[in-house]
C-alpha cells in the first residue's frame, strides 16, 4: 500500500487501499472497525496506519469472498466465458484501483466544458488535425457520445426508482 508516505489519509484513498466502497467504509465507521482521526461522513480522515491494519484483518476475508464471487461468476458465465468482455479478477483489480465517483466527478466536470467551444474553435482545430487522426478521433467521440447517453438512461431510470421509494 502507498500509505507509508503519509500518516493520514482521506475516505476515498482509505476506501481504495481496503478494496471497498466509500459507503462500505462508512458502514465499517458506523460498526466501529475503524475510527476516523479527524472528520465525519465523507469528510472524514483516518491514520494511515489504521487503514493497513484492518487492510490486514480483511485481507483474507476478501480473498475468499472473491474467489468465490469468480467461481459463481464462472459457473454462471459459463466455462471460458466472460460476462461483457472481463474476467472477473480484471474487474476486481479494476473496482479497487479506479474509485467510481472521482472518475465520473472528475469526467463530468470535464465534460461540461464542452459549452465553452464554439464552432469556430472546434472549426480551428480539425483544420490543425493530420487526417490520418480522423479515424481515431470519430471512434473516441462516438464511444463518448454512446457513455454519456448511457448515463442520462441510468439517471431517468435512477430518478424513477427514488421517486417511487418516496
Amino acid at each position: 500500500m502507498s500509505s507509508h508516505s503519509f500518516k493520514f489519509i482521506d475516505l476515498p484513498t482509505s476506501a481504495e487501499q481496503l478494496g471497498i466502497t466509500r459507503n462500505e467504509l462508512l458502514l465499517w465507521v458506523e460498526e466501529g472497525r475503524i475510527k476516523p482521526f479527524h472528520g465525519k461522513g465523507q469528510q472524514s480522515i483516518f491514520r494511515a496506519s489504521d487503514v493497513q491494519r484492518l487492510a490486514q484483518e480483511v485481507a483474507g476475508a476478501i480473498k475468499t469472498a472473491e474467489a468465490a464471487a469468480e467461481r459463481a461468476l464462472g459457473a454462471e458465465a459459463g466455462e471460458g466465458q466472460t460476462p461483457d468482455g472481463q474476467t472477473p479478477p480484471m474487474e476486481a483489480r479494476r473496482t479497487k484501483r479506479r474509485d467510481a465517483i472521482k472518475l465520473m466527478g472528475t469526467r463530468l466536470s470535464m465534460d461540461s466544458r464542452w459549452a465553452e467551444m464554439s464552432d469556430k474553435d472546434i472549426a480551428t482545430w480539425l483544420d490543425a488535425l493530420e487526417p490520418v487522426q480522423f479515424e481515431r478521433i470519430h471512434k473516441v467521440t462516438e464511444i463518448a457520445i454512446e457513455r454519456l447517453q448511457r448515463v442520462q438512461t441510468m439517471m431517468a431510470d435512477f430518478e424513477k426508482k427514488t421517486r417511487h421509494e418516496s
